[in-house]
């Protein structure tokens, strides 16, 4: 699964004045191999929805339960796709367009056969060239497209992952729920992905902290490039220092290039990506890591609705960070 490199400012409030005022609720567990926080302003506990929808979610796009709506169509059980698996691979497919394949969520054999998936290699050694080349033949979302809410594989070796992807989703899942309901102030964290709407019990927009590109560093020594403001949209981040295999002296990061069956080779540590949506944010985020700077800075400065962060090593191995023309709107003084 995709690290991603967020740290939260989450405040708890709750009123002891009298009844009308604004009541915080925190929520907080374990989801997809990582964990969710979740932040909203309502008068009631909704823990247990909160548990149905991500139960439902997992149900249809975790690649790690063999009975999931993804699992079934990867072991061709079935063809047919439910409301959210339909939505991630069409959303998928624009991102993969918008990157010149960058993004693609057919990578999934290369990506186990590196040992970042769900399927982990019966040997501890790195695939070689053949290895690579022979898998790549399925990889491409060209060889895949939707008929009547049927997915349609050219191959039946080709099969999708959905771990950069599918958090962003999830993010989104539970934010519509909240909107239907009429939430006005939520913040929404689920493996680092987040969106936020409204406001903090302070009445400020949400605080959100992007990781320096720390080699090694965890929840407990993590420290902050910039903190942003953020209400009414979603931010996603990604980046290669946390997750990577070791080869001798080198090291190969996880961002897995589908157009080369091998990790992207730039000088890009994170990127983090603002948008209307979660799962957009996402796909972005790791399609952008692959893309390298120059790349993806044209993509982001072409699409309205992106505004994204990069933090990168220069030509004088000094790290520096470069951001679109919006993003510093964003940035907390």
């Amino acid at each position: 699964m995709k690290y991603v490199l967020l740290a939260l400012f989450l405040a708890l409030l709750y009123s002891c004045n009298n009844e009308s005022a604004k009541e915080y609720r925190y929520y907080e567990g374990p989801i997809q191999g990582t964990t969710f926080h979740i932040t909203y302003e309502w008068n009631k506990d909704l823990a247990p929805q909160i548990d149905s929808l991500l139960e439902t979610f997992n149900k249809s796009l975790s690649n790690y339960d063999p009975k999931s709506n993804i699992s079934l169509l990867n072991t061709n059980q079935t063809d047919e796709l439910d409301e959210l698996t339909q939505t991630m691979i069409e959303a998928s497919l624009y991102v993969y367009k918008k990157t010149d394949g960058a993004f693609d969520i057919t990578v999934a054999p290369i990506v186990n056969a590196w040992g970042f998936g769900w399927i982990k290699g019966q040997s501890s050694e790195l695939p070689d060239s053949a290895r690579i080349d022979s898998l790549l033949i399925y990889v491409g979302m060209d060889k895949v497209h939707v008929e009547n809410s049927n997915l349609i594989k050219q191959n039946p070796n080709t099969s999708i992952i959905t771990n950069a992807v599918a958090q962003g989703l999830s993010v989104d899942y539970v934010a519509d729920y909240f909107f239907k309901l009429g939430l006005k102030n939520f913040l929404v964290e689920i493996g680092g992905e987040i969106y936020c709407f409204g406001e903090n019990n302070r009445g400020e927009p949400w605080r959100i902290g992007i990781d320096k590109p720390i080699e090694g560093s965890d929840e407990s020594n993590r420290e902050n490039q910039i903190i942003i403001n953020l209400s009414g949209k979603a931010i996603a981040t990604s980046g290669n220092y946390r997750k990577f295999v070791e080869n001798g002296k080198d090291k190969y990061g996880h961002s897995i290039d589908p157009r080369t069956g091998y990790p992207a080779n730039n000088c890009l540590l994170s990127v983090s990506v603002i948008s209307d949506n979660c799962m957009q944010s996402d796909a972005f985020a790791t399609g952008f890591m692959v893309c390298g700077l120059d790349k993806s800075l044209e993509i982001a400065e072409e699409i309205p609705e992106l505004e994204a962060y990069f933090i990168y090593i220069d030509e004088n191995e000094q790290v520096k960070a470069i951001s679109t023309s919006g993003f510093d709107d964003c940035i907390s003084e």
